[in-house]
């Protein structure tokens, strides 16, 4: 791999200045009740976990509480996001070997994108998937913050039946293994928001659905409830290929940290769903 892909929504979801992006993170983890970043007492047994994925001002507090939780030592992320748009293949890695962003370049890992590669037939490197997408972008900043130091697998998700989730999953688990076993600590995360400009109670009531499959470790429940109440949950599937990766990983169980909406910051009548979860062993 060549190249370096530039980040496509700095100075639209967040600043494209540095200090500017450094400062909206500070207030993202002073916001969150758990304190400033570094005060927190870090879930040692996290290996995987969900965030949204919005603008840094609306949803970034509420993924601050995952990432305040994280230890600095974790060395690889493997990062699913969704491809809103459709526009690539419907499982996409990396074309590129970084990823820029105000705050720096983030080295994506090659080996561990080709083992995936070889265990997966339908994921395939792909540009279109990733070139304007801000789901796994969007995250880079806080893994920078929390992290400095560490490499990346990002996977763009359009369209998969429920058997291509469970393959792709089963296999970054083994993926997780491989790294592991090379002293690399690991963790996996999936980029989603939850309901889509609905009113606030409809949207804690559509949100609380899907939380429930979450939290029981049960991604074909929450594909199923997903599709039966129509609930606009954008990273649906992502968030249904860590459950089969934590599950095959031997998660003990999933811990809500935080579940808030976009007219948390802003008083507005159709609002977004945002949470954080972390999985544990």
């Amino acid at each position: 791999m060549t190249s370096t892909r530039h980040a496509a929504v700095a100075g639209s979801f967040y600043p494209a200045n540095a200090k500017a992006l450094n400062s909206l993170l500070d207030d993202c983890f002073l916001t969150s009740p758990l304190g400033p970043l570094g005060t927190t007492k870090p879930i040692s047994t996290i290996i995987a976990g969900m965030v949204p994925h919005a603008g840094p001002i609306y949803s970034g507090p509420c993924a601050a509480h995952l990432y305040a939780s994280l230890e600095s030592s974790f060395q690889r992320i493997i990062l699913l996001g969704v491809d809103h748009r459709a526009t690539g293949a419907k499982a996409a890695l990396s074309p590129w070997s970084r990823w820029r962003t105000p705050l720096g370049e983030v080295a994506v890992d090659d080996e561990l994108s080709s083992y995936l590669q070889s265990r997966v037939k339908f994921l395939r490197r792909d540009e279109h998937a990733h070139a304007q997408e801000h789901s796994i972008e969007i995250q880079l900043p806080f893994l920078q913050r929390v992290l400095g130091d560490f490499q990346f697998v990002p996977i763009s998700l359009a369209h998969l039946a429920i058997e291509e989730c469970a393959e792709l999953g089963t296999a970054i688990a083994e993926a997780f293994d491989t790294a592991s076993a090379k002293e690399l600590r690991t963790l996996i995360l999936a980029s989603s928001d939850l309901s889509h400009y609905l009113s606030p109670r409809e949207t804690v009531q559509l949100d609380q659905m899907a939380l429930e499959r979450v939290l029981a470790l049960d991604p074909a429940g929450l594909v199923e409830i997903v599709e039966e109440k129509d609930i606009t949950m954008c990273g649906v599937l992502p968030t249904a290929v860590m459950l089969y990766a934590a599950n095959c990983l031997g998660a003990k169980r999933a811990q809500l940290l935080k579940h808030c909406h976009s007219g948390d910051v802003t008083a507005m009548r159709e609002v977004v769903g945002y949470a954080s979860v972390a999985l544990e062993r």
